[in-house]
């Protein structure tokens, strides 16, 4: 064969080769022992958003992130060394800033002269990585539904049935008692009955609210709301429960706060938080609410010098699925439901909610509300 055939003859090679690569849905690049690119395919070019021209003798050092440079050259020099294969999942960005998350393939071939080539195959599986990252959080939603879900059956077939029970036998009683003409005992089971309907029905809301705020029938709407007003009044409809247990409650207003925010909502959290603040605080305790200015939002925050919690009790007060029902001081009876409602409320207000405490002396319950 002449030099001349020989020579079409590997120019033809090269051109099939090329042919196979670029018909690859996979990015292939060979480097030399310098970690210089010498042959890409057309899938590598689209990858990076540059033409084979720009890419051609360059080592990539040129086209990435610094931080991503010199992971990628000391991966090469690594193969390059040891022919050990290499494969990881790895960020690259490329042109315009986008982050790709790629899987590579590295590999050392030698010619019959022994200089040493990298080959490698890129595989771009960012989108393969955002739906597995989808599913993923598909199945913590059901997950968190299906527990949702459970925690709703409990409370409807124990903290809302038993309260009804009660009453049913509180009006048994009661009606014993009137035909026994005994005034002072009447008087206690109404007291009784009255209470406990008083917790139903608070009981009731929450889960109707919540239920509401879950499937997207419950309207907030932005008006101009008084804080200060929306806590003097959900404090005095609290006296009564409050009176049970001489519990005191106090709120000094400094300054008239206004709000763009729902004030219904904003009376649901302050009420929810002053109910579980009695709950927790013993007869003769004190319970004070403060509402304090910032520059772009405004901190509510109720206290009580009652039990107290651990930084452990803390930190799961706001999840459906870790809060736990406590008995209060005297023993009331709950569902730790009225936590949660606040919690997705303050986050549908566009606030933050969490709670500091010391175990026997008291918490501290704090929400913020953006003033528009």
């Amino acid at each position: 064969m002449s030099q001349l055939n020989v020579h079409d003859h590997l120019n033809q090679q090269k051109s099939y080769t090329q042919a196979i690569l670029d018909n690859m849905g996979d990015s292939v690049f060979v480097k030399d022992d310098q970690s210089r690119l010498i042959l890409v395919n057309d899938a590598f070019c689209k990858m990076l958003g540059l033409p084979r021209e720009e890419i051609i003798g360059k080592t990539l050092a040129e086209h990435v992130e610094p931080e991503e440079r010199d992971s990628f050259l000391r991966i090469d020099r690594q193969v390059l060394a040891d022919g050990i294969e290499n494969m990881l999942e790895e960020e690259m960005t490329v042109r315009g800033g986008e982050k790709k998350i790629i899987f590579t393939r590295k590999s050392r071939f030698m010619d019959e002269h022994g200089n040493k080539f990298l080959m490698c195959v890129v595989r771009d599986i960012t989108e393969k990585k955002k739906a597995e990252e989808s599913l993923f959080q598909s199945e913590t939603q059901l997950r968190e539904v299906g527990a949702t879900k459970d925690k709703l059956l409990s409370i409807i077939a124990h903290d809302l049935r038993s309260p009804f029970n009660n009453i049913s036998l509180l009006s048994d009683l009661l009606s014993e008692s009137i035909q026994t003409g005994n005034v002072t005992q009447s008087k206690e089971y109404l007291e009784l009955i009255e209470k406990t309907t008083k917790n139903s029905l608070d009981l009731l809301d929450n889960l109707l609210n919540w239920a509401k705020s879950q499937t997207g029938q419950l309207d907030f709407k932005s008006e101009k709301a008084d804080v200060g007003q929306i806590i003097s009044e959900t404090l005095e409809l609290s006296r009564t429960i409050a009176s049970t247990k001489n519990i005191a409650l106090n709120y000094e207003q400094n300054e008239t706060i206004e709000v763009s925010s729902d004030h219904k909502i904003i009376r649901t959290i302050v009420r929810n938080l002053v109910s579980n603040a009695i709950k927790f605080t013993r007869p003769g305790g004190h319970i004070n609410v403060s509402a304090k200015l910032h520059e772009t939002y405004v901190e509510i925050t109720v206290s009580d010098n009652g039990v107290g919690m651990s930084a452990d009790t803390c930190q799961k007060l706001f999840g459906i699925n870790t809060n736990m029902a406590c008995v209060g001081t005297a023993n009331e009876k709950g569902s730790g439901f009225g936590l949660v409602l606040c919690r997705e409320f303050v986050n549908k207000l566009g606030g933050k909610i969490w709670a500091e405490s010391t175990l026997g002396k008291g918490s501290d319950f704090r929400f913020t509300i953006p003033l528009k």
